[in-house]
């Protein structure tokens, strides 16, 4: 392999992880001072809206691509917040269904529009056709190493 493509490769990798830390710190800070929800648990209660008679915490780890313990703390830390609820299984009392609870559909709302608005304001300075390259770019790459990971090369 060349040494340019190298270069080319590892700033791509690079590019990418600074985007992320960048949108990431900003979104969970403003997230978190405007609305109380971290982005952990803005994902969390994003995953309930979309599943209102709740969801198993195996089923909730495998969405959110995380441990059983993490979405463990995290179920329990938006109990105590009264965002969400346990539900014991009827069929395995070991097994627990997390539901949102009504304040924390409210509060999720909150903090879905704080999450567009930090998006927007850190955006805001691209242009509509910066931003569709951008994404197209991204959502190109993102489907290469998709293909290249399920062919297991």
């Amino acid at each position: 392999m060349d040494g340019n493509r190298e270069r080319q490769e590892t700033r791509l990798w690079l590019g990418v992880l600074r985007v992320h830390s960048l949108v990431f710190a900003e979104l969970n800070r403003s997230m978190q001072d405007q609305t109380g929800v971290s982005l952990a648990k803005f994902d969390v209660l994003a995953q309930l809206v979309r599943s209102p008679d709740g969801l198993s915490m195996g089923k909730l780890s495998s969405a959110l691509r995380v441990s059983n313990g993490n979405v463990s703390g995290l179920v329990n830390r938006l109990m105590k917040d009264g965002f969400v609820e346990k539900i014991m299984s009827d069929a395995d009392r070991r097994s627990f269904t997390a539901k949102l609870t009504p304040l924390g559909a409210e509060r999720f709302h909150q903090a879905n529009t704080a999450h567009h608005e930090v998006l927007s304001r850190i955006l805001q300075d691209l242009s509509d056709t910066e931003l569709t390259a951008a994404t197209d770019a991204v959502r190109k790459v993102s489907e290469k190493i998709a293909t290249v990971a399920s062919d297991g090369h």
